[in-house]
């Protein structure tokens, strides 16, 4: 198979999502609640975070570039992260006659899915990320097993059996062999491995042969873009500026900074590069 193949090229994307905390009310509406101007359960209500879609796709140069979704003055989307994504794959891939090798490495989130198939009109080939499939099963088993010593001996099975790719091995497993604290996490986690065996892989298999298993850059860059920036303590934000300060976070990790705030300066440079390169 391809994927396994180190000579067989590919287009890597990943996708993620970061939330920050949403801002509380403004004094107004609470002076409202205490005046009885608003019923009280409005001072009870949970402000909802704030969710910012990130996007990396490896360029034809090999490079990779940032992208998430463009608002207006109102933090509404005005381009969607999957039409921003596409045009993109357009402008770099269009001349292309052969479907383009795309492998995408994702959690499981299931809107992901979605956006891809927006852009691509169905999946492209996706693995599921090792790291995001070790910390799921970890967690299911931590509500599954009857003790930390039954936890410890089904991961050590399970995680052999998965890293090369042995899914149903790990089914009968999870149906025949663990007696659980809770069956209905136990059949949750089941689910959630038949939902996504498609996904996943022979992972020694594609590591050894020096491809990506994991979302380690995806990860990094939810954390460069939104989370080392907006995540701090007490911190809370409006949509309108946390994506604001995501997407110019985005222009200054794909080096368009000049670009943006100085166009014509950098178009000037960019033409003396120009120059340079032809004499």
């Amino acid at each position: 198979m391809a994927i396994y193949d180190p000579q067989s090229p590919e287009i890597l994307l990943f996708e993620d999502a970061i939330q920050v905390r949403g801002q509380k009310d403004n004094r107004e509406h609470k002076q409202c609640v205490k005046q009885k101007l608003l019923p009280e359960d409005a001072q009870q209500k949970k402000t909802p975070a704030i969710r910012t879609d990130l996007v990396i796709w490896q360029k034809p140069d090999r490079g990779f570039e940032y992208l998430t979704a463009l608002i207006d003055g109102q933090g509404h989307e005005m381009i969607s992260l999957p039409d921003l994504l596409k045009s993109r794959l357009v402008l770099g891939y269009g001349q292309e006659s052969k479907p383009l090798p795309v492998v995408a490495i994702t959690d499981g989130a299931s809107v992901i899915r979605q956006h891809f198939d927006g852009v691509f009109g169905g999946p492209p080939t996706i693995i599921l990320d090792w790291y995001h499939l070790g910390k799921k099963v970890r967690d299911f088993m931590s509500m599954i097993a009857l003790s930390k010593d039954d936890k410890q001996e089904h991961l050590k099975f399970i995680f052999h059996h998965l890293w090369y790719g042995h899914l149903y091995t790990v089914l009968n497993y999870l149906k025949t062999a663990v007696r659980p604290k809770n069956e209905e996490k136990l059949f949750e986690l089941i689910g959630y491995l038949e939902k996504h065996q498609t996904e996943m892989i022979d992972y020694h298999r594609r590591k050894k042969a020096g491809k990506t298993i994991g979302s380690g850059l995806m990860e990094k860059g939810c954390d460069q873009v939104i989370g080392r920036r907006q995540k701090k303590k007490g911190m809370s934000w409006r949509a309108v500026g946390s994506k604001s300060l995501g997407i110019l976070k985005v222009v200054e990790l794909n080096h368009q900074w000049e670009k943006l705030w100085f166009p014509q300066e950098a178009a000037n440079d960019s033409l003396s590069l120009q120059l340079a390169s032809n004499s």
